[in-house]
């Protein structure tokens, strides 16, 4: 089994404001599945990163307007 990696998307699924969107996968193509999987496939996706996951990593997004 491969090292698993941490995928991130802000500006996920805008509407009003962009969501949030993250999933521990294999690679960044099994993340997505895995989120529509969950939620649904969106029209955008917004920003993504990508973590290793044998690392500290801390991520945030404000809200508002």
């Amino acid at each position: 089994m491969s090292k698993l990696k941490l995928y991130v998307w802000e500006g996920f699924a805008p509407s009003y404001s962009g969501g949030l969107a993250f999933a521990l996968a294999e690679s960044k193509e099994e993340a997505k599945k895995l989120i529509i999987e969950e939620h649904y496939d969106p029209e955008e996706w917004g920003d993504s990163y990508e973590y290793e996951v044998d690392k500290k990593v801390a991520f945030a997004v404000s809200g508002g307007g």
